[in-house]
């Protein structure tokens, strides 16, 4: 989102404005008036006596309305993050560009740096079916360096004409960057060499070790004549979910624990937590914490999405194995683990330029959410899907 666009966005949002008005009350009081008449006469007459004309009494001064007292200013209303429906801090970080970026989920890579401050998180399948999160990060801060960033993917595409952010990353392969050029997608990639908010950093080997100082990205946007002709290309966010504080979600069947298996060693999941109203991150039956905060990766709300997806060959990454192709134009069924029960979805994209629309299952309604961060997993229809 361009500074322009988002500025707009912004100025559709309406401020209460109360005005105090005051009256002027003013209060007449008439008076009375003495005459007296003598009569002259040639000839004595008995001396006249002055008439006094009675003095009207003053009409009583009407009671002033008393003015209202003002009353006190109504809080605005808050600004919220259109990707999770939370209230935001910082209002100006609404005016940058949405940056999807691409952390790596290898046991070598873990914990990553910044994951817990996404606003979305989306994780599918990649090579040999395990797992990358793409992190999309904007009305929050992040804290120090993010990563470690790894290439990115097909379903760049796809994220970026579904939702409209920018994809970060450090390379990709020949495949993935012709289906980026035919599709005019805007994207950018640390392995070219001209972007400086990459270093290497920590004591992992390499290529784990590659993080990206993005508020420092984020400062040069409307300044930096490389980077602002591509974000201006990415076009007006559109949030894949709807939030609401007051929405009652339909019934589901509870569920403490849900596990995925891509592959028969590639296990991610998620547990239900009471105390923090979300669902702790487990990656290989371990609860995962943010590196750069400590505090453990927890979503609101885990939305499924099963999807068909390809084994690509002739494009391998440098070990030789096939990537991953998801068909994310269609429509599929999906699941929603929120408040520690599972809710069954229908998910639909009908052409390339639209976005991903949500129904539940049994009544057809679209999915409105509570606020709340959610993770949003694009699995293949095969993987087991384990509840307990």
């Amino acid at each position: 989102m361009s500074a322009v666009t988002a500025q707009t966005w912004l100025k559709g949002h309406r401020w209460p404005t109360l005005l105090i008005g005051g009256g002027l009350v003013l209060a007449l009081a008439g008076g009375g008036l003495l005459v007296a008449r003598a009569q002259p006469s040639p000839t004595p007459h008995p001396t006249a006596v002055a008439t006094a004309f009675p003095t009207p009494s003053p009409s009583p001064s009407p009671n002033p309305t008393p003015s209202p007292s003002p009353s006190p200013n109504p809080t605005p209303a808050a600004i919220r993050c259109p990707l999770n429906g939370l209230v935001v801090s910082n209002p100006a970080l609404l005016e940058l560009t949405p940056l999807a970026v691409q952390i790596e989920n290898d046991p070598l890579a873990r914990p990553a740096r910044n994951l817990g401050k996404a606003d979305l998180v989306i994780e599918a399948t990649v090579e040999g079916d395990v797992t990358r999160f793409t992190a999309v990060i904007w009305c929050r801060a992040t804290e120090g360096l993010t990563g470690p960033v790894r290439s990115a993917r097909y379903y760049n595409v796809d994220l970026w004409q579904d939702l409209h952010v920018l994809t970060i990353g450090f390379g990709a392969s020949y495949g993935a960057l012709d289906r980026f050029a035919a599709a005019g997608m805007p994207y950018v990639n640390g392995i070219n060499g001209w972007w400086p908010w990459f270093d290497r950093y920590g004591t992992a080997p390499a290529p784990h070790n590659l993080y990206a100082d993005l508020e420092a990205l984020r400062g040069t946007f409307g300044q930096n004549a490389d980077l602002d002709p591509v974000a201006a290309g990415v076009g007006v966010l559109r949030p894949p979910f709807t939030f609401d504080e007051n929405v009652t979600l339909p019934s589901g069947h509870p569920v403490a624990a849900v596990e995925i298996l891509t592959n028969w060693y590639w296990r991610i999941g998620w547990r239900w937590d009471a105390g923090l109203a979300g669902w702790r991150r487990l990656d290989d039956g371990a609860e995962i914490v943010d590196a750069a905060t400590n505090l453990p990766l927890v979503a609101t709300h885990v939305v499924v999405q099963r999807v068909v997806a390809d084994v690509v060959y002739g494009d391998p990454d440098p070990g030789g194995n096939p990537r991953r192709y998801q068909h994310l134009v269609g429509s599929g069924e999906g699941t929603l683990y929120t408040g520690g029960q599972a809710i069954a979805l229908n998910w639909s994209r009908g052409t390339e330029a639209d976005p991903t629309t949500w129904t539940y299952l049994d009544s057809g309604d679209p999915v409105v959410l509570p606020p709340g961060v959610i993770w949003w997993e694009i699995i293949p229809t095969e993987a087991d899907l384990t509840e307990s």
